[in-house]
């Protein structure tokens, strides 16, 4: 997908309804990365404040969890591509360094400036982790840590099956879904550990989470899918954003409520000494 695209989908839609975080997937998701950053020793036993930068930072909901949360002392940088949500996270941490970029353009920022953490949370669907990797791989300090999070091609299964029903797509103008064209989501687990491995970080704990969601109707779906982010590209493929009252009637009638889980992958990987 363009960048322009998604950096409008979170400047204009995205940005004042993110931190509302319906369903709560983004809180929980975020407090398990906490949990494994809290349980390294290495981190528990520096004696000042630890530099972490947050790719795709968003409104600094995480380095807020990490300060307040888990008591950690950090020194906190953040590179969002939305000015929208970045403009959220410098009212929130008045002294988070920011920056408004591409990922794909982090060895432009902080380049004075080495890492003890850094964070991607919900970015690979728009950046894939072979390019990631190699920025973040230069950044980190030697034995540094990346605290990865992002959803995988797994996610909501049953949403997609709704999508490709026949008479969803005939009353919608038969318009479908090519998944890969719009997210770059890592397959599953094993696919993220490999490819962290292979671009020289020990993975030193991941886990998949699969957070169920509760739909009861199209107006609940759009909070979370469209409003809330998770799913903002293919509502807008589909012109499901568009649709008139009696369009929304008849999803209502034939495919809702549904009952759904998401698949996302947490890890945390630590830089290898050369």
């Amino acid at each position: 997908m363009q960048t322009d695209t998604i950096q409008r989908q979170y400047d204009e839609v995205i940005a004042q309804h993110y931190d509302l975080d319906p369903q709560n997937v983004t809180g929980d998701s975020l407090d398990k990365a906490v949990e494994q950053l809290q349980s390294t020793e290495n981190l528990k036993l520096a004696e000042s404040a630890l530099r972490i930068l947050d790719v795709g930072c968003g409104t600094g909901m995480f380095c807020e969890r990490l300060r307040n949360e888990a008591g950690m002392s950090i020194d906190p940088y953040g590179l969002d591509l939305s000015q929208a949500m970045v403009d959220i996270a410098g009212e929130r941490i008045s002294d988070m360094k920011l920056a408004v970029d591409d990922a794909a353009n982090l060895d432009d920022h902080f380049q004075d400036v080495s890492f003890n953490i850094i964070c991607t949370h919900f970015m690979t669907g728009f950046v894939p982790i072979d390019v990631l990797a190699p920025k973040i791989h230069n950044k980190l300090d030697e034995g540094g840590y990346w605290s990865f999070v992002g959803g995988t091609m797994g996610g909501f299964p049953n949403l997609q099956k709704k999508a490709d029903l026949k008479i969803l797509k005939m009353i919608f103008g038969g318009k479908s879904i090519d998944t890969p064209s719009l997210v770059s989501n890592p397959q599953d687990e094993a696919d993220v550990v490999q490819k962290l491995q292979s671009h020289g970080f020990e993975v030193c704990q991941s886990e998949t989470f699969q957070p169920e969601v509760n739909f009861a109707n199209f107006d609940e779906f759009m909070d979370f899918a469209y409003r809330g982010g998770w799913l903002t590209p293919f509502v807008e493929k589909l012109g499901l954003h568009k649709l008139n009252r009696t369009s929304q009637a008849i999803l209502n009638k034939l495919a809702f409520p549904i009952k759904d889980h998401h698949s996302i992958v947490l890890a945390l990987a630590r830089k290898q000494n050369q």
